[in-house]
């Protein structure tokens, strides 16, 4: 999990069963049986995975112990060597991500510390009914441009409302003000060994960019619907390529794009959790 930081994680478990271990100097977190017990499994594994992702909203992969690119570059070489640089450039491209979004120096920390206390995380509980929408988050936070990440985000809502997500959004923009995303700690590498007075959620700061965004959207659409502005022109635009095609256009699209992705993500976040609490009901 590239961006998380390096300290933080006390005694977790997972479904009961696992236990999370943060391996040092790295940012990976193994999920291992007690002794003489069987591993997870790898289908297990990939579901982790989506969970921790969308609970840091930070870009995860899996790293085998055994390495195999996926794809082999055209440059031919030593299978080890490629195999090796193969998920030395997955981590180091989400490094990058990270970097555009959080900034160099930032990281987040583990949600639940379980410092003092065990704590267990029931996953299987928690998210099974929303696997696959955790998987589409878990894919759009992996997106490096705006056009993508957006797209990822419209298919999370498509996929809770079984529809083209436009009256389901008009409903709910106006939660985004007022709702709980819980709270997902942000730091800087600047401040380790500080003493800080404040404690900053990094939800919070996404919820101030989407509200902001929704205010100058409403300015700039003359009464048009936001939800027939994401849909028709932003959600169509670039999954389309007949008309009124989105291009990456490195300025004015990208831009636009890049601030509309706040409050989708958030709207993504809500749909995830609103299917989560029916499943309860």
């Amino acid at each position: 999990m590239v961006g998380m930081s390096s300290v933080g994680i006390g005694p977790v478990t997972v479904d009961g069963k696992y236990a999370l271990i943060l391996v040092h100097p790295t940012n990976s977190i193994a999920v291992a049986p007690p002794a003489c017990k069987e591993h997870p499994t790898f289908k297990e594994i990939v579901f982790y995975t989506n969970c921790r992702a969308y609970e840091h909203d930070l870009p995860a992969f899996i790293l085998p112990e055994r390495r195999k690119a996926l794809l082999k570059p055209i440059e031919k070489g030593r299978a080890a060597n490629i195999n090796d640089s193969y998920y030395q450039s997955l981590e180091m491209g989400y490094e990058a991500i990270n970097s555009i979004r959080l900034g160099p120096l930032a990281y987040v920390n583990f949600r639940w510390p379980g410092f003092n206390v065990e704590v267990d995380i029931p996953y299987t509980t928690k998210y099974s009914h929303v696997a696959k929408e955790l998987s589409l988050y878990s894919t759009a936070i992996r997106q490096l441009d705006p056009l993508s990440e957006f797209l990822c985000y419209y298919r999370i809502i498509e996929s809770v409302t079984l529809s083209n997500g436009k009256d389901w959004i008009s409903r709910n923009l106006i939660r985004l003000k007022k709702y709980d995303y819980g709270f997902l700690e942000f730091g800087t590498d600047t401040q380790l060994g500080q003493i800080r007075t404040k404690r900053t959620n990094i939800f919070s700061i996404y919820r101030n960019r989407a509200l902001k965004r929704i205010e100058d959207l409403k300015n700039k659409l003359g009464g048009r619907s936001i939800a027939d502005y994401f849909y028709y022109e932003n959600r169509c635009g670039i999954a389309h390529g007949k008309t009124g095609v989105k291009e990456y256009d490195f300025g004015f699209n990208i831009e636009e794009i890049a601030k509309d992705v706040y409050i989708l993500k958030l709207l993504s976040r809500i749909a995830i959790e609103n299917k989560m609490a029916e499943k309860k009901r």
